[in-house]
């Protein structure tokens, strides 16, 4: 499953519909709702309130293999939005800030609506060229999603696409959502669930899907364990010395990303690659390998990019942060919504002589993480002070399970990320699907951070080469030594194992 911005993905020409909810009541006038938001809700709108703040949405696009029926897609979409109460509702803000001023004072509250308010308006916007879709989309999600304003999710539809099998009746979804209210498993379950509702509207049938719980919810437990953290809590002190390690910032990749001192405030464009890097037979070949000596192959993947990394810049640890999902209640799983917290993840190859050590302190450094994901960090950053942003960030997560992962290479799904700008943030976003795996990155769009950042990759693809040959017992380089910091032109990455 590849994850990139919309301009990574090249859409169809076809008639453009675009769907966005609609409320009979203005938001400010819904019911006041006592449940609080997230503690990451705060934090994305204090971010967006701010002089620097920047568009933050996620979203998919697939393919559904019938014509547009506009009624049963109108039927679905109303369906989708009014079963998950993260599109209901909405924050109200208070003491925004003006220009120059911090964000930090903003006061915020929940408001919510019930389903049988909302309603959807239908725009059809006529038939366009691929590039124009993707450039009208960019602009709208980019300018409407927000968690300023609702709503806070839009859908568009391309009817009759541009195609070489333009006799197969198909049409093309496309949905956006600020990341607010949305993440990477609310994105992959929304595919699944959309199709259902539009086939099951089409067919005058039953979509059936499991009754699920409300990320407000969700929200009202999360401040609860929020609450309970003092700066005597355990938690506190580990993100403490963490973050002491860099100066009081968030650990960065530690390899060179910009060969100047930036172009903007906001830092330059990001570059994104998308790289689908091994087989199902592959990933399966090193499963066996990592049971065999009581891992996971999330393990053994992470454990490859701490052993590349120490290869490249010659120091022993590898020092990220994690994101982890934190649906942790059952009735949670398929809810839309923003449930991930952050660890800091710390893996030291210090006496590392083979990869099976390399796994066990890999093994040790994700079961911290883990566990403190579990905690909300912004709390945490208040009471250490810090307003510092991650700024090298290692995502894994297994998708085979995901209702739909068999068949989304037939329904070319994809998820989107928005836009983004820094000098410094890499982000690397590892997926695990019934056909293999996807590593898709973010990075500042320059030729050396491009350069180090594929090459990172590929050198962790090697050692996994290597380990499923060799077994898990091969000495692995030294990682003191090091090969170096990269910046030639042999940049080659072509799949997790060769």
């Amino acid at each position: 499953m590849k994850f990139t911005e919309l301009s990574g993905h090249d859409l169809p020409g076809g008639v453009l519909t675009e769907w966005m909810p609609r409320a009979e009541r203005e938001p400010s006038r819904w019911d006041a709702d006592s449940r609080p938001l997230t503690y990451d809700h705060e934090s994305h709108i204090r971010r967006a309130s701010s002089a620097s703040g920047q568009s933050s949405w996620l979203g998919a696009t697939f393919i559904i293999e019938r014509g547009l029926d506009t009624g049963a897609m109108h039927h679905a979409l109303l369906g989708w939005i009014r079963r998950h109460e993260a599109f209901l509702t909405t924050a109200s803000v208070t003491g925004a800030p003006l220009d120059g001023e911090s964000a930090a004072a903003i006061h915020t509250s929940r408001r919510t609506v019930t389903g049988a308010d909302v309603s959807l308006d239908r725009h059809t916007v006529g038939r366009l060229a691929g590039d124009d879709i993707t450039t009208r989309l960019t602009t709208q999600f980019t300018e409407r999603l927000s968690p300023l304003q609702w709503p806070h999710c839009m859908v568009a539809t391309i009817a009759d696409p541009d195609a070489p099998d333009t006799h197969r009746p198909r049409v093309i979804v496309v949905f956006g959502a600020d990341h607010s209210v949305m993440d990477a498993y609310s994105m992959l379950l929304s595919i699944n669930e959309i199709r259902q509702l539009y086939l099951a509207a089409v067919d005058g049938t039953e979509a059936g899907l499991a009754e699920i719980g409300s990320h407000a919810d969700f929200s009202a437990v999360h401040r609860g364990v929020g609450a309970d953290l003092t700066v005597d809590h355990p938690a506190v002190d580990r993100w403490s010395r963490f973050l002491a390690e860099s100066d009081g910032d968030f650990p960065a990749l530690g390899l060179p990303l910009v060969d100047d001192h930036g172009t903007a405030d906001h830092g330059r464009p990001q570059r994104g690659r998308a790289d689908f890097v091994a087989t199902s037979e592959q990933m399966n070949a090193l499963t066996d390998l990592c049971r065999a000596e009581g891992h996971t192959t999330q393990t053994a993947v992470i454990a490859s990019i701490a052993l590349a990394l120490a290869q490249l810049t010659g120091r022993p640890r590898m020092r990220a942060t994690m994101p982890m999902h934190t649906r942790t209640e059952p009735r949670f799983l398929e809810s839309v919504g923003w449930y991930v917290g952050i660890g800091p993840l710390d893996i030291d190859l210090t006496l590392t002589e083979t990869f099976t050590d390399a796994l066990a302190a890999t093994s040790a450094g994700i079961v911290e993480a883990k566990r403190l994901s579990r905690l909300p960090y912004p709390p945490i950053a208040q009471l250490l002070g810090s307003d510092s942003e991650p700024r090298f960030v290692l995502s894994y997560l297994d998708l085979r399970f995901v209702p739909g992962a068999a068949d989304w290479p037939e329904w070319e799904a994809r998820t989107l990320r928005s836009e983004a700008r820094s000098d410094n943030e890499v982000y690397l976003w590892v997926a695990r699907t019934p056909a293999g795996v996807t590593v898709s990155s973010r990075y500042p769009d320059t030729a050396v951070a491009d350069t180090n950042v594929r090459r990172l990759v590929a050198t962790a693809c090697a050692i996994l080469d290597d380990a499923v040959l060799h077994g898990a017992r091969m000495e692995v380089p030294s990682t003191v030594r090091g090969a170096g910091l990269i910046d030639d032109a042999d940049t080659g990455v072509e799949r997790l194992l060769a």
